[in-house]
């Protein structure tokens, strides 16, 4: 084999004279199997490989030919190699992405879930907080119909209440409580909790 790259490497020199923009491939100091071929080279080298196996054919020179053909059956079952490879990557790399895809989307489910539980437990948390501050808004709206100012003290106190009555307001409205008309409309379950029976015969 060294023999045929002191041989494909000679033809190139030579071609290489002949024609100054080929350049040489094989070093001659070099092996057959541990030789560099960039892409733009590689070309030039298989030419030249050629070009050496027409003159051995020419030659009948049997010992070359041989020679040349191992070389050329190396290469030959290397591409085949390296075909078998990517085509092996190629796969892998088709499910490696299937699975990325799988797990992105299970992220993404999981991430959707774990938002609406938590809005749901924020309603919830919401809800429990506001059916325990309405008993309180009641005694308000006792007090507040209870109270009759007549003194200028009275009116102050009367006055700090209305303030404290309009933030404890503000701060059920901020929670999404609203006031619903019911003096006057028909029962609605929907809306309306019943709190004492009355008979109607």
């Amino acid at each position: 084999m060294e023999a045929l790259g002191i041989l494909i490497a000679s033809i190139i020199t030579r071609h290489k004279v002949e024609d100054s923009e080929v350049e040489p491939a094989f070093d001659n100091r070099s092996n057959v199997e541990s030789i560099s071929v960039s892409e733009e080279k590689f070309p030039s080298a298989v030419m030249a490989c050629l070009h050496a196996y027409k003159e051995a054919l020419e030659n009948n020179n049997l010992a070359k030919i041989s020679e040349i053909e191992a070389f050329l059956q190396s290469i030959e079952d290397e591409k085949n190699s390296l075909a078998s490879k990517v085509t092996e990557l190629s796969g892998e790399l088709l499910i490696e992405k299937g699975r990325i895809l799988r797990i992105s989307a299970d992220f993404d489910n999981v991430r959707k879930r774990t938002e609406r539980e938590r809005l749901l437990l924020m309603e919830n948390v919401q809800g429990e907080v506001v059916e325990r501050l309405l008993p309180i808004l009641d005694s308000f709206e006792r007090a507040k119909a209870q109270i009759k100012p007549e003194t200028d003290g009275e009116k102050k106190i009367n006055s700090s209440y209305q303030s404290i009555y309009k933030q404890f307001l503000e701060i059920l409205t901020s929670l999404g409580v609203e006031a619903i008309e019911t003096l006057g409309n028909s029962f609605d379950p929907m809306l309306h909790e019943a709190i004492m029976r009355e008979d109607l015969a």
